[in-house]
């Protein structure tokens, strides 16, 4: 059953409608729908089921993995695109079971998801950050047109400016393998997940590991016809922002 959820974004509920059923809509607003402006779409795929029930269900005590929304819940609106015994439509999650409804999805806003990534910028410590996961909030993150480089054995990778040194950006981190160094990024970069087709969030543990890794900012000279890189505290002023 392919199907689309849709849940109340709590800053802008301002009539307090997350997690109330439809006689709280008849008699605080008059309406027999929900107002599809104060909702934004946390799933699109499809799952094993064959009702709202079943989605109900599937959401509420089993999450697929790439689920970013609450469980489901009273207010919420399931959209059901392609199903075998019911009919499509909107489905609001009543107080008890779900009542078929209007709902407009071309006044549903675009979620803009963040993710959680290492910021390395040249001249300072390394920090975590959330950044726009949107391609055109991934490029200014860097600066222009976005260039990942793959030189860890987890999924994991720099996402850096593709013409940060032909722009002559600040250099900023060396990449290194089997402790020599094999290129330098230029300009701001920051690592992320990449197991899946997007760019995603670093675990914790994975955040921890790469704020060791390029805490610290790099000076870059040539000793004996080889570039070396010396790490250095920027202090109080580096930490900027």
């Amino acid at each position: 059953m392919k199907i689309k959820i849709y849940q109340i974004n709590m800053e802008r509920d301002d009539e307090g409608c997350a997690f109330m059923g439809m006689d709280f809509l008849n008699r605080k607003l008059g309406v027999d729908h929900p107002a599809s402006e104060i909702y934004e779409q946390v799933f699109n795929g499809e799952i094993d089921g064959k009702s709202p029930e079943d989605v109900f269900a599937k959401f509420t005590w089993d999450h697929p993995e790439d689920y970013r929304g609450r469980s489901l819940s009273v207010s919420d609106v399931v959209e059901i695109i392609d199903g075998a015994e019911v009919e499509p439509g909107f489905y609001f999650c009543d107080s008890i079971g779900f009542k078929k409804v209007e709902f407009d999805t071309n006044r549903v806003p675009i979620k803009k998801d963040k993710i959680a990534v290492v910021l390395l910028e040249p001249g300072k410590l390394a920090r975590v950050e959330k950044i726009d996961a949107s391609l055109a909030g991934l490029q200014g993150a860097v600066g222009g047109s976005i260039e990942p480089m793959y030189p860890f054995e987890e999924e994991v990778c720099i996402i850096c400016n593709e013409e940060g040194k032909i722009l002559g950006m600040p250099l900023n981190r060396s990449i290194r393998m089997e402790g020599q160094i094999v290129d330098i990024i230029a300009g701001t970069c920051f690592v992320c997940d990449c197991s899946t087709s997007s760019f995603g969030s670093l675990s914790q543990e994975q955040q921890q590991k790469y704020l060791r890794m390029f805490n610290y900012p790099e000076r870059f000279l040539r000793i004996n016809g080889e570039i070396a890189a010396l790490k250095y505290n920027p202090g109080e002023k580096g930490k900027d922002r």
